[in-house]
């Protein structure tokens, strides 16, 4: 009886070990008196859009701090800062959720960036004239809650 009780305990201590992606999240962009207050973020031609038409996306944070869409591809953060899909080979590693916000590197900023009619996400501004942005990370399971702090194992 010792023996099948060490066995559990053993597969209880071992199963918290286990790794797992965050819980699936809506954005939702958030800066008042802007036309980014309550954006969500869509993919066009390759490019994450704050706000605009189109189908919002999803996302999970992966146990390595990947942001995996939910169109399939993952975000990638480019050396310039607007943030493109790609592969999970391409993918870039560093986003986290705290206290309800989608972090990059342990920053809540996110940038619009105008690019013709629209706005790509951004890193980083690409003028003085770009303004901030936080994105919620809202709780797709449970609608009107934001989803529970992720920080990646890796």
């Amino acid at each position: 009886m010792k023996f099948v009780s060490s066995i559990l305990l053993g597969a209880a201590a071992l199963a918290n070990v286990v790794l797992a992606d965050s819980e699936e999240f809506f954005f939702l962009g958030l800066r008042s008196a802007t036309k980014f207050h309550f954006s969500s973020i869509q993919a066009k031609d390759g490019a994450l859009k704050v706000g605009g038409e189109g189908d919002a996306l999803s996302a999970v944070i992966t146990d390595s701090g990947k942001l995996k869409l939910s169109d399939g591809k993952y975000a990638v953060v480019t050396d310039d800062g607007p943030v493109v899909e790609g592969a999970e080979d391409t993918a870039s590693t560093g986003f986290a959720i705290a206290n309800g916000y989608l972090t990059y590197a342990g920053s809540t900023a996110f940038i619009p960036v105008a690019n013709g009619d629209s706005y790509d996400l951004s890193v980083k501004p690409s003028s003085a004239a770009d303004i901030a942005i936080g994105i919620r990370a809202q709780s797709k399971a449970t609608p009107g809650a934001v989803a529970a702090d992720f920080p990646p194992s890796a």
